[in-house]
């Protein structure tokens, strides 16, 4: 990054007030804004839960300019579309590159795409190179299969922040989309590592692939839009008649439902989206949070204002004052005060 004195960087970051038009989104999902310029969304998943084929369909959509599952990319014509792949091996990446040709119906793959494989390099050098590619192909989009190979240990939180300060700069220097694949950690669903935790905090969207291996149904959902609501669940399954993946029933709505419960969910689950939520401003007032909550939870806001928002005053999640709810997380008064407890016992 080229240096700046203090007094650009203040210059450089002054809002101008005025009238803001909400830029064309590059991805949408049954309608709902997904990804637009300047950010990056995250998509994550267990191995084998079809996470890149999702991906693929992304990609088949700005390629044909036709949607897709329910997916759609919208690119300008002509613009470049970049793959980065950090994982497979040159095979492995042919394999699903055919598959990719065999969606969009073409014996070769446009020009408007260009693949890289960084596999054998270190993560240093893939983000050097990834750069570089920006500035010099100029793409609209770039996906990154897998963002986690970026790190050398995704846990290093100096280095976490260090790839998501990344993502900002390039997608905000470079005008452009960036989507990132992540694994989940197999041992408690979560994305693996400090450095998913960051990249989901600072996503426009958080999606997560799930895989019912009983009927071998991939599901498609979101866990959190900033630019729009909620989108309802996709679901995919090969269909060997037609030889390609197509919608099917999601599994999940047709097994019976569970009844709303906060116990549903694990302690850093709620931290994470309330996190989020409070992540640009540190306060709301009741109309706001309900609002909110409701939509990160993705339910409905009678449980929003019965069932969340007492559990999270009752666990001192969050601070109520005066009509002002505040998030505990944002000032470390909430671990402060359950320490002070536990050293009086």
């Amino acid at each position: 990054m080229e240096l700046q004195t203090i007094e650009q960087v203040i210059s450089t970051s002054l809002f101008i007030d005025g009238d803001i038009k909400q830029p064309q989104p590059l991805i949408t999902i049954d309608g709902k804004i997904i990804l637009t310029e300047n950010n990056f969304i995250t998509i994550s998943g267990l191995p084998k839960s079809r996470k890149t084929t999702f991906m693929q369909f992304f990609i088949a959509s700005a390629l044909t300019g036709k949607d897709h599952i329910k997916i759609s990319t919208n690119v300008p014509k002509g613009s470049k579309i970049i793959l980065i792949d950090t994982e497979q091996s040159i095979f492995d990446f042919a394999k699903q590159n055919k598959f990719l040709k065999k969606t969009i119906e073409k014996n070769k793959l446009p020009d408007q795409i260009k693949a890289y494989l960084f596999r054998q390099y270190e993560p240093e050098v893939i983000l050097q190179a990834i750069e570089k590619i920006a500035e010099i192909e100029k793409p609209k989009i770039i996906f990154i299969d897998n963002l986690t190979e970026l790190a050398m240990n995704p846990n290093d939180m100096v280095e976490a922040k260090k790839i998501i300060m990344f993502l900002k700069k390039i997608t905000q220097k470079y005008n452009i989309g960036v989507v990132c694949l992540l694994h989940l950690n197999k041992s408690n669903s979560f994305t693996l590592g400090n450095l998913g935790s960051y990249a989901d905090r600072a996503a426009q969207s958080v999606l997560k692939v799930s895989i019912d291996k009983e009927s071998d149904t991939s599901t498609l959902e979101c866990t959190m839009l900033r630019s729009d609501a909620h989108f309802e669940p996709i679901s995919i399954k090969y269909d060997p008649e037609q030889n390609k993946y197509a919608l099917t029933d999601n599994p999940a709505e047709l097994a019976p439902k569970k009844k709303f419960s906060m116990d549903n969910y694990t302690d850093k689950e709620i931290s994470t989206r309330v996190g989020i939520i409070f992540e640009h401003q540190d306060s709301y007032t009741y109309a706001p949070l309900v609002s909110a909550l409701t939509k990160i939870f993705g339910i409905g806001q009678t449980i929003t204002k019965q069932t969340i928002i007492p559990y999270l005053i009752y666990k001192k999640i969050l601070n109520s004052k005066d009509g002002v709810y505040t998030y505990y997380g944002n000032s470390n008064s909430g671990e402060a005060e359950r320490a002070t407890k536990s050293k009086k016992k």
